[in-house]
C-alpha cells in the first residue's frame, strides 16, 4: 500500500500526495510567459525591475569610468616620462573601464531584484488570484527586501563556486566539456530556479528547510522550470525580462504544488 500523505505542518507545508514532475516545471514557466504577455495590467509592474537595473548600471558604470581613469591617472603618472607614461595611462585605464562596467553590470543585475521586489510581488499575488489561489498578506517593503536580497546572494554563494570549477574543468579537459556543459547548464536553472521560487515562498511565509525540502520534493518539477528559465537566458539581453516571467511561473507552480496537497 503507498504510504499516507504527510500531514502539513509550520517544517512541511506542502504535505504533497503527489510529486509534480518535470513537465509541470516547464508548463508552470511558460505559463507565466503567458500570463504577463497577456495581462497589460501587469506590464507596468514587469517593467519595475529593468527600470531600476537600468538606472542603477548608468550610475554605477559612470562611477566606473570615472573611477577607472582616476586610478589609473594617480597609479602611473610621471611627468618626466613623456609618451610612455601615457600609453600606459590609458592602457591601464581601458582595462580599469573594462573591469568597471562588467562589475557595475553584475551589481545592477543583484541589486534591480531586491528593489523591486515590491513590484515582483504584486506580480506572484495577480497570477495566483487569476489561478483562484489565496490572496497572502502585504508584506513590508525592507524585509521583503532584505529576504530577496539574501536569498540572490545564498544561490550566488553556492552556483558561482560550482560554475567556476565546471568551467576550469572544461578549460583544462576539453573533452569533459560533454559532460560539464549540460551540468553548468542545470546549475544555473537550478539557481534560477531557488532565487525566483523565493516569491511565492516568501508571500507563504515559508523558512528556509521547508523551502529545501519542497525543493527535494518536486526535484523533477524544479529542474524543468529552472531549464526553461535557463533556455531563456540564452537569448541575448532577456535576463531582466525574466524576473517577472519567472515569478509569475513559480506562482504557477506553487499553486500546483498546493493542490497536489489535495
Amino acid at each position: 500500500m503507498p504510504a499516507p500523505p504527510r500531514p502539513a505542518s509550520p517544517s512541511n507545508p506542502f504535505p504533497s500526495k503527489k510529486r509534480l514532475g518535470f513537465f509541470d516545471g516547464v508548463s508552470a514557466f511558460f505559463g507565466g510567459l503567458g500570463f504577463i504577455v497577456s495581462r497589460p495590467s501587469i506590464w507596468g509592474w514587469a517593467l519595475i525591475p529593468t527600470l531600476v537595473a537600468t538606472v542603477l548600471f548608468f550610475g554605477l558604470g559612470a562611477l566606473a569610468l570615472w573611477g577607472g581613469s582616476s586610478l589609473a591617472h594617480h597609479a602611473l603618472w610621471d611627468e618626466g616620462d613623456g609618451k610612455w607614461t601615457t600609453a600606459g595611462i590609458w592602457l591601464l585605464r581601458v582595462l580599469f573601464w573594462i573591469v568597471g562596467i562588467v562589475v557595475s553590470f553584475l551589481v545592477a543585475i543583484s541589486l534591480a531584484q531586491p528593489l523591486s521586489g515590491f513590484a515582483l510581488d504584486v506580480i506572484a499575488r495577480r497570477q495566483e488570484l487569476a489561478l483562484g489561489g489565496r490572496t497572502w498578506p502585504d508584506q513590508p517593503f525592507l524585509a521583503s527586501a532584505l529576504r530577496s536580497l539574501r536569498v540572490t546572494l545564498v544561490a550566488l554563494a553556492w552556483s558561482l563556486p560550482l560554475l567556476a570549477l565546471l568551467t576550469l574543468i572544461t578549460f583544462l579537459v576539453p573533452p569533459a566539456s560533454v559532460v560539464t556543459i549540460p551540468l553548468k547548464f542545470l546549475v544555473t536553472g537550478l539557481a534560477v530556479a531557488y532565487d525566483l521560487l523565493d516569491y511565492p515562498l516568501g508571500l507563504r511565509g515559508v523558512g528556509v528547510r521547508s523551502r529545501l525540502r519542497f525543493i527535494r520534493d518536486h526535484l523533477s518539477a524544479v529542474i524543468g522550470f529552472g531549464v526553461a528559465a535557463a533556455l531563456l537566458l540564452l537569448v541575448p539581453g532577456v535576463g531582466l525580462v525574466l524576473l517577472p516571467i519567472g515569478v509569475a511561473g513559480a506562482t504557477r507552480l506553487m499553486v500546483a504544488a498546493d493542490r497536489a496537497c489535495g
